[in-house]
């Protein structure tokens, strides 16, 4: 009976100790102490900044180290303040020194349910630090149309629309903030508070194929509020090119050949290619292969870069002969060449 209940002492102790031996280790937390890591912001205007504070110590004995902060979105800009003062990363603290992340929430451009936040990297430890941060965002502005498409054309004339937008309260655009190429956004001169207001968007003569975006911020007189706007447009044009404008080549061997090529169409009639050459790279060669008659043509290219490496550019000149409706046009298409090579130091 004795040995019996000795048995049963023992099986029970060592089953009660199995799942601490199974358990896996216990997190680690990081010696910097944040008080708060996540902050809920309830509902905001879209357009709003907030300035966010999270505030921490240090409970090492020693110097911690902030070595870098990235952050999920680029609505966040974190700073590191100590003793009241930012401070530029890498950011020491002295044992039991204590500070603050502070963190500017720029809420344009989005709508509804926002979950953002910044990893905080300390240095000796293993895992970061997530500050998170969550909101709902209302659109301050509505914009007609809602959807900002420009009708297809051919890119040939430029195109203009009217975008209206509709606030809160009465207000006036103060400023384009910024707006994508080739893309133009033209304010109302003299315009008065008013709960509408409207822009002019211009869209230049395209020779670009296919459908682009763009986008445009503008910023109001009405507590800072900000409107984000997405732009479409698509472009035909008689004659293209691929890529159009400029060819980059990235890296390449110095005094070695290197190879790429450019492509040129006709979506309307036909094309007569008269001859390609490179300008401005001296050991530089093209060889033209039609690929479908008339209508496509691919220019291959060698280009040598200088032997003393470096960067280098020059201008590919295509001479064309387009033919459409009864007409015989002549044409050049001009597209920039840009490489580098990198450099020997003896």
């Amino acid at each position: 009976m004795l040995k019996q209940s000795l048995y049963s002492k023992l099986l029970t102790s060592a089953l009660l100790l199995m799942p601490l031996a199974c358990s896996p280790p216990p997190a680690q937390s990081s010696d910097l102490q944040f008080g708060n890591t996540l902050q809920s912001l309830g509902t905001l205007w879209a357009g709003e900044r907030v300035t966010l504070r999270f505030d921490f110590i240090n409970h090492r004995d020693v110097a911690a180290i902030i070595s870098r902060i990235e952050t999920k979105c680029g609505c966040l800009s974190p700073r590191v303040f100590v003793d009241g003062k930012q401070r530029n990363l890498p950011v020491s603290l002295n044992a039991g020194e204590s500070g603050y992340v502070e963190v500017e929430f720029d809420t344009a451009g989005f709508k509804g349910t926002k979950e953002t936040g910044a990893n905080i990297y300390v240095l000796g430890s293993q895992q970061p630090i997530s500050l998170d941060v969550s909101a709902f965002l209302r659109s301050w502005f509505s914009q007609q149309p809602s959807r900002i498409v420009f009708d297809e054309s051919d890119g040939l004339s430029e195109q203009r629309m009217t975008v209206e937008f509709t606030g809160q309260q009465p207000f006036v655009f103060s400023e384009v903030i910024s707006v994508s190429p080739p893309l133009q956004v033209h304010l109302i001169a003299g315009a008065q508070p008013s709960v509408t207001q409207s822009v002019e968007l211009v869209l230049p003569p395209q020779s670009r194929q296919g459908t682009q975006t763009a986008t445009f911020s503008l910023l109001s007189d009405y507590d800072g509020f900000r409107t984000v706007s997405m732009v479409r447009y698509s472009t035909t044009p008689p004659i293209f090119t691929v890529p159009n404008g400029k060819l980059l080549l990235g890296e390449v061997p110095a005094a070695m050949a290197s190879f790429a090529a450019v492509d040129v169409g006709a979506n309307t009639g036909t094309l007569e290619m008269v001859g390609a050459v490179i300008d401005g790279i001296e050991v530089s060669s093209v060889r033209i292969q039609e690929l479908e008659d008339g209508k496509r043509f691919r220019i291959q290219l060698s280009i040598t870069p200088p032997t003393d490496g470096g960067a280098f550019a020059g201008e590919l000149v295509i001479d064309l002969i387009h033919h459409f409706d009864g007409k015989t046009v002549p044409v050049s298409r001009k597209i920039q060449v840009f490489g580098v090579s990198p450099t020997t130091h003896l």
